[in-house]
């Protein structure tokens, strides 16, 4: 009889039966769009995707190192430390900030704490760049669906939301 816990994506029935995420997980990170860094629970960088290499300050030779040895402010280190202790302290719920850490370059994050078999185990860090987001909202509530689909669906036929029907149609003309 096995005392491992039963992961809440198969018990909540959040993924198809038989099928690891493991499987694409890190796939999944590497190309997801916007960054990913790992930590484990004491701070050490384990791992950052291509985009936050490409966005953020990441390096090589920051594998394997504690982040706090990157912060360049000092009130970064108390704040990081106390949202560890957050989740040390059973804390589940991501905690969101936005920061701006390179000076113009504003950044949004969310850290979530990574538990297995209820003990944590790490953190996960997701960074959006808020300038990105604002031009993609600025972007719908100027043209709604429009504007993407001109850029990512050109060769097909424009699409219109029917009211009556509540869900999208063709638009014939």
């Amino acid at each position: 009889m096995s005392s491992q816990v039963e992961p809440a994506e198969v018990a909540e029935s959040r993924i198809a039966t038989g099928w690891g995420l493991d499987q694409w997980a890190d796939r999944i990170l590497e190309q997801a769009g916007f960054g990913v860094t790992v930590l484990d629970r004491h701070g050490t960088v384990m791992y950052y995707n291509k985009w936050a290499s490409e966005h953020l300050d990441r390096k090589p030779e920051y594998i394997g190192n504690d982040v706090r040895k990157r912060h360049r402010r000092a009130v970064t280190n108390p704040r990081f430390d106390a949202m560890l202790r957050l989740f040390e302290e059973g804390r589940v719920e991501p905690v969101r900030y936005v920061a701006r850490p390179y000076g113009r370059t504003t950044i949004l994050v969310t850290v979530s704490p990574i538990r297995v078999d209820g003990e944590l185990v790490g953190f996960s860090q997701v960074v959006l760049l808020k300038d990105e987001i604002q031009e993609l909202c600025a972007r719908f509530d100027e043209s709604g669906r429009e504007s993407f689909e001109r850029e990512m669906l050109p060769d097909t036929p424009a699409v219109a939301r029917d009211p009556a029907a509540g869900q999208c149609s063709s638009r014939r003309s």
